[in-house]
C-alpha cells in the first residue's frame, strides 16, 4: 500500500514577491521556585538546526494561499490567514528547468529571508524523473540522470550558506515499489543528499513515508541506500495523515534501528499540516471504500474524526502540553524530533494542484489547534 500522490500538475516557475519573516521563538525558561535552585535540565536535542532561529515565510504571488488571502475579505480572509501566516515548505521539481532552478531558488530565498542571513528557509526537493507510477515501468535515461545531477548541483549553488530545512524527495518509499530495476532512485537521492549535505547551514531530511508504511526495517534499508549518513535525518507523514504521536514512536524506532546499523545520531521532522484528526491508510478506506486517499475528505466539523484538518502549527517546541501527546512520547519527541513542519498541502487538489478554496476553508475552520 502507498499514499503516493497519483496526479500532479507541474507548476510554473516561482514569481518575484515580498517576503515575510515569522519567528519560531524558543520556549521561555520557567521562573525559579522558592528554595534551593536546581541545575537546569539538559537540552536533549542541543544540535537542532531549526531551533533558535527566525523562520521565514514566502508570501508572494506564486503562493496559492497568499494569493487567495490577498483577494479575500471578512471571515474568509480570517480563515485563510490561519494558513497563510504559518511558515510552510515550498516544493521544487522538474517543472523548473535545469538552467532556471538557480535563479528561481535564489529569488525564493531572497523573498523569504528579506536579505537577512539568519533566517530559516524551508523547501522540498521533488526532482526524480521518472517518478510515481511511471517509475515502476521504466528506468531513467542517461539524459534524465545527467539532468537530475545538473539540477541538483545548480540548486545547491543557489542555496550556498542559506539556513535551510530541506525535505528531500517526498514519497521516496515509492522506490520500494520499483521492480528489480536497480537502486537508481536511491542512488540519485544519495547524490542529492551528498550535494546538499555539504552545505554548512542546510539540514537535509530524507522522506521515508509514515508510521503506517513502510516497516521500520524497510525504512532503515531505504534510508541507508539513499544517503542517510550524509543527512541530518529523515522526514515523516508527508502525504499520509497519521497521528503525530504515532510518527514520534515510529520515528524513534527508526532512529534506534539506524543507530544499531551504524548510522548514528539522526533526527526527524514530522508533517503536521493535515493530521489534526489523524487516520491511517487502512482506516481511511474502512470509512471511504473506493475513496481517493491523496485527496481525502476534509473535516465538516470540529467533532468529526478521521478526516483532514490542520494539525500542530509549525514549531520546534515539540513537547508542549497543549499538543496533547501521550506522556511517553514527550521525551522521545524532545530527543529525536527537530520540529513539526508543514510540508503537506491539504488545501491543494490531490496535495499537488490546483488550490481548492473549499478545502482551505474547511481545514482552517475545523482545526483543533
Amino acid at each position: 500500500m502507498t499514499g503516493a500522490i497519483s496526479t500532479r500538475t507541474w507548476r510554473a516557475v516561482l514569481a518575484a514577491a515580498a517576503a515575510a519573516a515569522l519567528a519560531a521563538g524558543p520556549l521561555a525558561a520557567p521562573a525559579g521556585a522558592a528554595g534551593p535552585q536546581r541545575p537546569a535540565a539538559a537540552n536533549p536535542n542541543p544540535s537542532n538546526p531549526l531551533a533558535n532561529i527566525t523562520w521565514g515565510n514566502y508570501a508572494g504571488s506564486a503562493d496559492e494561499v497568499f494569493t487567495a488571502y490577498n483577494q479575500a475579505t471578512g471571515s474568509t480572509k480570517t480563515l485563510l490567514g490561519k494558513i497563510a501566516f504559518k511558515p510552510r515548505v515550498r516544493w521544487f521539481g522538474p517543472w523548473i528547468a535545469d538552467d532556471k532552478i538557480n535563479s528561481v531558488m535564489r529569488q525564493y530565498i531572497d523573498n523569504v529571508t528579506g536579505g537577512k542571513p539568519n533566517v530559516l528557509v524551508q523547501m522540498a526537493i521533488f526532482r526524480l524523473v521518472p517518478w510515481e507510477g511511471e517509475a515502476t515501468k521504466r528506468l531513467p535515461t542517461k539524459a534524465e540522470i545527467a539532468s537530475y545531477k545538473t539540477w541538483i548541483s545548480n540548486a545547491a549553488q543557489a542555496i550556498g550558506s542559506t539556513h535551510v530545512a530541506m525535505i528531500l524527495q517526498p514519497d521516496l518509499p515509492i522506490a520500494l515499489k520499483v521492480p528489480h530495476h536497480s537502486h537508481w532512485a536511491q542512488n540519485l537521492v544519495a547524490y542529492a543528499a551528498r550535494q546538499f549535505g555539504k552545505l554548512r547551514n542546510t539540514a537535509v531530511y530524507i522522506d521515508v513515508g509514515a508510521a503506517d508504511w513502510p516497516t521500520v526495517a524497510q525504512a532503515v534499508s531505504l534510508l541507508k541506500a539513499s544517503g542517510q549518513s550524509l543527512a541530518r535525518g529523515f522526514a515523516l507523514d508527508a502525504t499520509h495523515y497519521d497521528s503525530t504521536a504515532s510518527e514520534i514512536a515510529y520515528g524513534s524506532k527508526v532512529v534506534a534501528a539506524l543507530n544499531r546499523a551504524g548510522v548514528r545520531n539522526k533526527h526527524f521532522v514530522i508533517d503536521t499540516a493535515d493530521n489534526g484528526k489523524p487516520f491511517t491508510y487502512l482506516q481511511y478506506f474502512a470509512k471511504h471504500p473506493g475513496g481517493n486517499f491523496d485527496n481525502a475528505q476534509t473535516c465538516r466539523s470540529k467533532t468529526e474524526t478521521r478526516c483532514v484538518t490542520l494539525g500542530i502549527p509549525p514549531t520546534t517546541q515539540v513537547g508542549l502540553a497543549k499538543w496533547h501527546l501521550p506522556a511517553g512520547d514527550v521525551p522521545l519527541a524532545k530527543k529525536n524530533c527537530d520540529g513539526y513542519l508543514w510540508f503537506g498541502r491539504p488545501w491543494l487538489f490531490n496535495q499537488a494542484d490546483p488550490f481548492v478554496m473549499s478545502r482551505a476553508l474547511a481545514v482552517a475552520r475545523t482545526t483543533p489547534f
